[in-house]
Formats: C-alpha cells, structure tokens, sequence
C-alpha cells in the first residue's frame, strides 16, 4: 500500500504590526481545519505576543510557530520598529522554509517584497489585504479623483467639486 501523501504546506507572513499578526493566524487556524500545515513566520517578539494572547494554550497542530529576532533588545520599542520590519531579515529564513515543500506563500499586502523573494521558487503567493473595501476603492481612484478636481494633489478637497457632487449622485 502507498504512503499516504503528506498534507499541503503553506507559509503565511504577516507584517509585523497591532492589526495584522492575528488576522492572518486566523486565517491560519481556518487553514488548519481544512487539513494544511501552516508555517506561520514571524519575530520573536509577535511570537511570544501570539503564546500569550491564547492564555498559555498550546499553538494548534498543524501550526509551526517559525520566528527570528528583529534586532532589538527586550527593552526596544518593538512597536515602533515593526513597521520598518527589513524583507532582508525575513527573505533568508522564508527562502529556507520555501524550500521545505511549501506548496502556497500567503503575506500581507505590506510584506509584497515576498513575491520578489519567492519569485525564484516557483512558489504562488497570494496577498491578503487587511484595509476595508471602501478604503481600498478610495486609494484605487484617488488619481482619477485629481485628475477630475475633486480633490488637490495633496488631500485638500475643491469645496465647488464637494457643493455640486449631489447632482450626479446615483440612486441606488
């Protein structure tokens, strides 16, 4: 009889800020479920946030917790440094776990530098974006919102655009 074949792998990367580390373990869990190992990269320090947020409860099977530092002693401002999180800090260490048979990369939309470092792998990535939709449509047309004089280059809104913008409002 054959061995039974070993179950899909994926990496999931989130960016190392408040709001997107637990999103994407979620989404880990719910992979999980559905019978993928998860290799879940991240620094120590989110690592050790992640053990504590589930009140000493173990990290589900199927879960590996793969994390590295982020240069900064215990008393560094991790907060503050995360949103600098370097690719090179990551790219050695998801390079190495690509190459243990992962078979999808899923990475926050903020950490796009994965699909260079994947490019090589022969390894899809899929990016999970965080921001609502309507913040997405906003920051998709806001060049054509200048283009047509709603709002300046630089944010400020053209009070006669924002006045006269009801009469061509559709009723849905």
């Amino acid at each position: 009889m054959a061995a039974a074949a070993p179950p899909p792998r994926v990496m999931v990367l989130p960016f190392p800020a408040q709001g997107h580390v637990m999103p994407l373990m979620a989404l880990a869990h719910l992979l999980v479920q559905h019978g993928i190992e998860v290799e879940l990269v991240n620094t120590d320090f989110n690592r050790d946030r992640i053990i504590k947020a589930g009140g000493g409860e173990a990290v589900p099977a199927g879960i590996n917790m793969v994390s590295f530092p982020d240069g900064m002693g215990p008393e560094g401002d991790h907060a503050a440094t995360s949103a600098s999180w370097p690719a090179r800090r990551c790219s050695a260490r998801s390079r190495r776990c690509v190459s243990k048979k992962i078979r999808w990369v899923v990475a926050d939309v903020a950490m796009s530098w994965v699909v260079t470092v994947t490019a090589g792998c022969g390894v899809p990535v899929a990016l999970f974006s965080l921001i609502s939709v309507g913040a997405l449509v906003l920051r998709m047309h806001a060049p054509n919102l200048i283009e047509d004089g709603i709002i300046h280059e630089i944010g400020k809104r053209h009070i006669h655009a924002i006045s006269n913008a009801h009469s061509t409002l559709v009723e849905i």
